[in-house]
């Protein structure tokens, strides 16, 4: 009787990982410019990397999660100072590009979880609620003379983006999960990604190389707030025109 042997399955390469994410990577619709040419292809390299390693999209959040909070920390708790702002935005960025990741490597090995789309979106919830806050502390321990009104620029940011983030996710849970078929033309696709760009989280991690130099930062901070502000309003016109719609669709097929 011969004995059967079974061959070693084959390790994916980081060619065809790259190749495949391309494939079966989100559409690009309405995404700021940042995350549209920056984040997502750099998340796309570290996917491959992770699919190589035979790390599962869990433990890159988990990696993501580590590098983002230790980036807010920091801004919390030590002195504003150049090498300070600089490592703080090169961790919330790659924070940020593993965010990315940690959806594609699901989808390039055949799919995502209940559980981690969970622990995705609940880390997003808290780095979302704490970021601004550490702003906030930095200002009020390490600010010097800054201004009181000035301490209104993280608390009003942090009431944008925590409203910002529950409509998106409450919208979309009414209307049954994402709009299916949602395509622009290219040049159009480009312009909007430039309109929105301001209320890019990219821009956000960016914007901290700018830390050490309070008045500079700040400014940024606020054009920052106004594109997010303006998203918003945006997002609301938005997001109710399109229950309505359903409103009418659900009302019309009942008459």
């Amino acid at each position: 009787m011969t004995a059967t042997t079974t061959a070693p399955p084959v390790r994916p390469t980081f060619s065809a990982s790259v190749a495949r994410l391309r494939t079966v990577g989100k559409s690009d619709y309405g995404i700021p410019l940042y995350s549209r040419l920056v984040n997502r292809p750099l998340g796309r390299q570290f996917a491959a990397l992770a699919h190589v390693a035979g790390m599962t999209p869990n433990q890159v959040t988990a990696i993501s999660a580590l590098l983002t909070f230790t980036a807010i920390v920091t801004v919390a708790l030590v002195p504003p100072g150049l090498a300070m702002g600089l490592g703080v935005a090169l961790l919330l960025a790659l924070g940020y590009a593993l965010d990315s990741s940690d959806g594609q490597l699901a989808r390039l090995r055949g799919g995502g979880t209940l559980t981690g789309e969970w622990l995705d979106h609940m880390i997003d919830c808290a780095k979302n609620s704490s970021i601004h806050l550490a702003v906030l502390v930095s200002l009020y321990r390490f600010g010097g003379d800054v201004e009181p009104a000035l301490l209104l620029l993280p608390a009003a940011f942090q009431v944008v983006v925590t409203v910002l983030f529950f409509g998106n996710i409450l919208t979309e849970q009414l209307r049954g999960g994402p709009l299916k078929g949602r395509t622009e033309k290219p040049g159009r696709s480009v312009v909007r990604s430039v309109l929105v760009a301001p209320a890019d989280y990219g821009l956000l991690c960016v914007a901290f190389a700018l830390f050490g130099f309070q008045s500079l930062f700040l400014g940024v901070y606020a054009v920052l707030l106004l594109g997010n502000v303006a998203y918003l309003a945006g997002g609301l016109v938005r997001w109710r025109g399109q229950l309505a719609a359903l409103d009418a669709q659900r009302l019309a097929a009942t008459a």
